[in-house]
């Protein structure tokens, strides 16, 4: 096996993984962000990343890479300070997903909240009462505690045995 041969599957490699770990971790990831959002702030979220952000993030990443290279000569001489910047990089991404994911949170336990208050809310039903008359109308007298007729020894205040 020659250098150039164990460069190219190298490459061939490392091109595999990024693209992997493009399309499984960081994609739904960006996706997930919009979850939250209404119709109109979805598309215009979506369409101000895709038109500035992703390009201004490519770009920016290009400039830092010169500007590395620039300043401490070559690639193998910078390679240390770009490893430090996409440790920052990286962290600052964690950051923003456990933020993300704080906010998303809360927002689904309020959307549960409000749908159970809902349900309670359609499950009302009136209680009505049989008599004589079979209108389903609520009696003038509570049937739990007769006032009047019946039993003479008990009083309104104090509960029957039944």
């Amino acid at each position: 096996m020659t250098p150039l041969l164990a460069a190219v599957y190298v490459g061939a490699m490392q091109n595999i993984f990024s693209k992997s770990a493009k399309y499984s971790l960081f994609d739904p990831c960006k996706e997930m962000a919009y979850i939250p959002l209404d119709e109109d702030t979805k598309v215009k979220g979506k369409a101000a990343i895709d038109v500035v952000c992703n390009p201004l993030g490519k770009s920016g990443g290009a400039l830092i890479q010169q500007f590395m290279i620039l300043t401490f000569g070559s690639l193998a001489n910078s390679t240390p300070y770009l490893g430090g910047v996409l440790l920052v990089i990286v962290l600052a991404w964690l950051g923003a997903a456990k933020s993300l994911d704080t906010q998303f949170s809360a927002l689904r336990r309020e959307e549960e909240l409000e749908k159970e208050m809902e349900r309670a809310a359609a499950v009302k039903i009136p209680v009505v009462a049989d008599n004589e008359g079979g209108n389903g109308s609520l009696p003038s007298i509570s049937p739990l505690n007769p006032v009047g007729g019946g039993d003479s020894s008990s009083s309104p205040s104090t509960p029957r045995n039944l």
